[in-house]
């Protein structure tokens, strides 16, 4: 029986788009900076999954990121790099109706988080307190297991059920490789695929949840 549901928040709660930020940035870089010369540098090492676990600390990611690109008003680049989310209203609707507590199990950083909060706090108050895992505060990203390892202490915390089993819990994401390894942690998974709320609906209805 599924006693709790933990959901991603990227493509689940809220569509985003990477390009996006990197268009953002470069055009406060000035004509030189492309697009893809930004998203070289934020994607194409280990930078962002260090900040994702919290092992960038995020005004020295800031500090670099101006740096690199001659940016002086790291205000202004602050907020285009959080501004790249979209909320998906037919989703977080059908999530607001869920019955069972409810959690959150994203990989994200502190600084898209600021922009998260200022604009889904209403729909995280129907979650657990204290149930949102962000992936900075752990040390790991999904798949790993130490995500998912985490993500069940925070549910038995949660609700009080030091003996919940994994099985127990329905863990919806839009990556087939966070959901093959939810499944090998022992989770019951949905992979939510191109935003599509109806057959999410479904999943939710056969277990037990809505």
């Amino acid at each position: 029986m599924i006693r709790a549901v933990a959901f991603d928040f990227g493509n689940v709660l809220s569509a985003f788009s990477h390009a996006q930020g990197c268009r953002q940035i470069a055009a406060l870089s000035g004509p030189t900076v492309s697009e893809s010369q930004v998203h070289q540098w934020l994607y194409g090492g280990d930078r962002f999954h260090q900040l994702e676990m919290g092992m960038l600390a995020p005004d020295d990611f800031l500090a670099e990121l101006g740096q690199a690109f001659q940016v002086d008003d790291l205000a202004a680049l602050r907020r285009a790099y959080q501004q790249i989310f979209t909320r998906l209203p037919e989703s977080c609707e059908l999530i607001g109706r869920v019955r069972l507590p409810k959690f959150l199990a994203s990989n994200t950083d502190p600084l898209h988080w600021e922009e998260i909060e200022r604009h889904f706090a209403a729909d995280f108050a129907g979650f657990v307190p204290g149930g949102l895992l962000r992936s900075f505060e752990t040390g790991h990203r999904k798949p790993s297991p130490g995500f998912f390892a985490h993500l069940l202490e925070r549910i038995r915390q949660g609700l009080g059920t030091p003996e919940l089993s994994p099985t127990e819990v329905l863990f919806v994401d839009d990556l087939p490789e966070n959901c093959e390894a939810g499944r090998e942690c022992g989770f019951a998974v949905h992979l939510h695929l191109n935003h599509d709320a109806a057959t999410l609906e479904m999943a939710l209805r056969q277990a037990g949840a809505l």
